[in-house]
């Protein structure tokens, strides 16, 4: 089999289990899967259960990147109530939000992220009026998911725009993990850190929470936006469900897979050159499979960058550029692919990208210097001029990432 044609055949087993990734934490699904109405009453899967009929008035709030399907779910349950609706999700995030015109008053805002706009001021603001006044009959479901923290902003008095954007810079730039981050967001913010609940008092919250944080915490997800403990919190979806419906489209397509960890952390491009180094020794064989077994390394979590350069690019392509250096001509079936299941990749438009071993030769022969767009953090043009960024379009939603190497 030429090379040519081995790549392709990596390439569509990668596009396989990327589907299959995405389509075990769809957040309508998710949510679905853990509330229900029953004649007067919505019940949710940790036993609680509220009759509607003894609710004043409903506040449904869908906040991150996986806001409008999320809603969207929740919605025909309690659309015969009066439903006040704030969806505040990412650009180009709110495809599909017709439907949520059910409420009887929406609010639908997109901001930015990772470093919030006016329009992510406009949203806390929103939501902060909309949990005024509340009383004891009133019920807020909070539809929680990743990117919350820049796409919903309520920063202390004091603190203006300006500020709070060269905040979020700093923070990005350091190198600092996402708990570290959502720290200083939630020290600095009206609604985090469990200040929504504090705000909805005296009415009943229940948080429904996608997770994008290794290990689930609830005062690290969304900057702890319902991180309190007279909130209901239930958590719908995580990394683990998306890495396991890999590791099973992995096998499907013949692979020996491995969930080798759902809590990887630390430098992308230092990840990306061991998870490169692993794939091409041939490492990958650790369970005792039979000499020459295909077999599928998978990876969840969420590496950092710290800047170096002006570029352009993304955690996932910053680690496939380096996995990229690392597999440069190697022989045999390999390949390494990083993305994000929110389908954006840092300040880019695209997921992720894919590592093979003749990466770093093609780009050679178009004049693309692959250490120097590392150094640059500049991975995004580079993948972008050889056809390799793995583009998915926003996916709606947001679980963190997953890695892929695969020996053939």
């Amino acid at each position: 089999m030429t090379n040519s044609v081995t790549h392709s055949v990596l390439r569509d087993d990668i596009n396989i289990i990327l589907r299959a990734a995405l389509s075990a934490v769809d957040p309508a699904n998710a949510v679905a899967a853990h509330a229900r109405r029953v004649g007067p009453a919505l019940h949710f899967s940790d036993g609680f259960s509220r009759d509607l009929n003894d609710v004043d008035r409903i506040v449904l709030l869908g906040l991150g990147k996986a806001a409008v399907p999320m809603a969207q779910a929740i919605l025909p349950m309690i659309a015969d109530k009066p439903v006040q609706a704030i969806i505040a999700t990412k650009y180009g995030h709110s495809s599909g939000a017709e439907s949520l015109r059910a409420a009887k008053h929406l609010t639908l805002i997109e901001s930015a992220h990772p470093v919030p706009d006016e329009n992510s001021i406009r949203a806390g603001n929103a939501v902060w009026d909309a949990l005024g006044g509340l009383s004891e009959k009133s019920l807020v479901i909070a539809c929680i998911s990743g990117g919350a923290s820049a796409l919903v902003a309520a920063p202390l008095d004091g603190i203006r725009l300006g500020t709070l954007r060269a905040i979020n810079t700093a923070l990005l730039a350091s190198g600092a993990d996402i708990r570290e981050m959502n720290t200083v967001r939630a020290a600095i913010d009206r609604l985090k850190g469990g200040g929504l609940v504090r705000r909805a008092v005296p009415a009943q919250v229940v948080g429904l929470v996608l997770s994008d944080v290794i290990g689930d915490p609830l005062d690290v997800i969304a900057s702890g936006l319902t991180n309190d403990p007279s909130a209901k919190n239930i958590l719908v979806g995580n990394n683990t469900q998306a890495c396991q419906a890999a590791a099973r489209a992995a096998q499907q397509l013949g692979y020996a897979p491995r969930i080798v960890t759902t809590a990887l952390t630390g430098e992308a491009r230092t990840r990306g050159r061991e998870i490169a180094m692993s794939a091409r020794s041939g490492q990958l064989n650790l369970l005792g499979h039979a000499p020459g077994a295909r077999e599928a390394l998978i990876f969840g979590g969420e590496t950092t960058v710290t800047l170096r350069g002006a570029g352009k690019g993304g955690r996932n392509q910053e680690l496939a550029l380096a996995a990229a250096i690392e597999l440069d001509g190697a022989t045999g079936e390999v390949c390494v692919a990083s993305f994000g299941t929110d389908g954006t990749d840092g300040p880019t438009d695209a997921a992720g990208a894919i590592a093979l071993p003749d990466t770093l030769a093609r780009a050679r022969a178009i004049g693309q210097n692959a250490s120097a767009a590392l150094e640059a953090n500049d991975s995004y043009p580079f993948f972008a001029a050889l056809g390799d960024l793995i583009l998915t379009g926003p996916t709606g939603t947001n679980v963190a990432d997953v890695v892929v190497a695969l020996r053939g």
